[in-house]
């Protein structure tokens, strides 16, 4: 069966839809098969780079030809690097392998594009190295060759037809070392109106930017941290400004890089307003809509950085209303509160809460979460006191959680009882 793409559509520069085995006609531009593109060499090949001080290393490339005009279709690349540039076992394909006997000699770096650029992870270049050549702290070379390529593809589904990697490019770097471990859950933030019309412009986490809630008993995955977050609270509505294309309740969700093009907005119908009640990831297209809750009321948003897809329902479940909630430490013995701050700031009922705390150099500090002036009500979480744990769904009378030192952004949900931490 032949595989086929309407590209009508593309061709006046509006989308791209695969056809399915059904909607094969002659009409129908055959896929082919294409028989190499370029990766170009990047003007850093001929310097070292430092992966420790390093965000990222840009790439471009050319576009493979899937079609016979190369028409534009939606084509999406990874990047995958190598310290031998030999690309026959992944480091994903190694580790499937329960007996330990498949060598990786290369890995692929997490993030996708579809677009000829991208911004490859110094830090995840760095760990591939580190999983491929197996060092551990003392044996990290000063220097270290490293090549670079693209993988093309069309993504179908779960299936990946007609790959071609393009060349590859060496480079010269400066490793080091660092601890394998699970990736950290991929986190969002929430600005906008809604929360004291703050409209970040920067990582100002816990001033400027809310953390959503990780997912209590939700498993991550390993390699990426991508999963899915949530955030319930009472929601406001709103009318559209037609002038200014927002709304007076609206706000938007911002990706872990503060990216505005990479955020989640709202579902525009035209070109003043947007869809009530709808989110859309925004993938570097044209600026949408303030997010804004169908009608005023309960609310859980759920965000999949998986593959970038949200929805927001109505909650149904019970509500009671604390008023405030604190926040008791034993930085004092737990002697006092310390009211936490509300993510909803227009007014109105809220019931996500935060707090930044530093917890000094040497220190382990223990907190519970509770209601102002009585230990009658209070929520901790974990199988001991003082156990650390950096999302949970805590329990009545639980135990107090531990945090190490450093600074934290911690918030907790009085209606679903989830705690969340995210690391300043």
């Amino acid at each position: 069966m032949k595989n086929k793409y309407i590209i009508g559509a593309l061709l006046v520069g509006i989308t791209s839809l695969f056809a399915s085995c059904s909607d094969d006609n002659d009409s129908n531009p055959t896929l082919i098969q294409p028989t190499e593109f370029a990766l170009n060499t990047p003007a850093y090949a001929d310097a070292t780079v430092d992966l420790e001080q390093s965000t990222g290393l840009d790439l471009t490339w050319s576009q493979p030809k899937y079609t016979a005009d190369n028409a534009p279709i939606g084509v999406t690349y990874e990047v995958q690097v190598s310290p031998t540039n030999s690309f026959t076992v992944s480091t994903d394909e190694a580790a499937a392998d329960e007996s330990g006997k498949t060598v990786a000699d290369y890995g692929v770096l997490s993030h996708t594009t579809q677009l000829c650029n991208t911004s490859a992870s110094a830090e995840e270049i760095d760990k591939a190295l580190v999983k491929i050549l197996k060092w551990t702290g003392g044996n990290v070379p000063a220097t270290q060759e490293v090549y670079v390529r693209v993988n093309a593809f069309i993504q179908e589904g779960v299936s990946r037809l007609n790959p071609i990697a393009s060349n590859s490019v060496k480079l010269t770097v400066i490793p080091y070392y660092i601890e394998l471990k699970d990736a950290v859950p991929t986190m969002w933030y929430l600005v906008g109106n809604m929360f004291g019309a703050k409209w970040a412009n920067d990582k100002n986490i816990g001033v400027d930017a809310l953390p959503m809630f990780l997912k209590p008993n939700f498993s991550y995955d390993k390699k990426t941290g991508a999963g899915e977050i949530e955030y319930t609270n009472y929601f406001l509505t709103g009318e559209y400004d037609s002038k200014a294309e927002c709304a007076d309740a609206g706000f938007k969700i911002l990706p872990p890089d503060f990216n505005w093009n990479y955020s989640m907005n709202a579902i525009l119908k035209n070109e003043i307003s947007a869809k009530k009640g709808t989110i859309e990831y925004r993938n570097n297209d044209a600026d949408g809509g303030h997010i804004v809750a169908p009608e005023a009321g309960y609310y859980t948003i759920t965000l999949n950085t998986a593959d970038n897809t949200a929805k927001i329902e109505k909650y149904e479940g019970t509500v009671n209303n604390y008023g405030t909630i604190q926040i008791a430490t034993s930085l004092d013995d737990f002697a006092s509160d310390t009211p936490m701050l509300p993510y909803n700031t227009e007014g109105v009922e809220n019931h996500a809460w935060y707090y930044v705390m530093d917890v000094p150099a040497g220190q382990t500090v223990s907190f519970k979460f509770k209601i102002a002036g009585s230990w009658d009500t209070n929520w901790g979480y974990g199988a001991a006191d003082g156990a650390i744990n950096m999302y949970g769904k805590c329990e009545a009378n639980g135990h107090n959680i531990g945090l190490a030192e450093g600074k934290y952004c911690i918030s907790f949900n009085d209606i679903t009882g989830s705690f969340s931490i995210v690391k300043l």
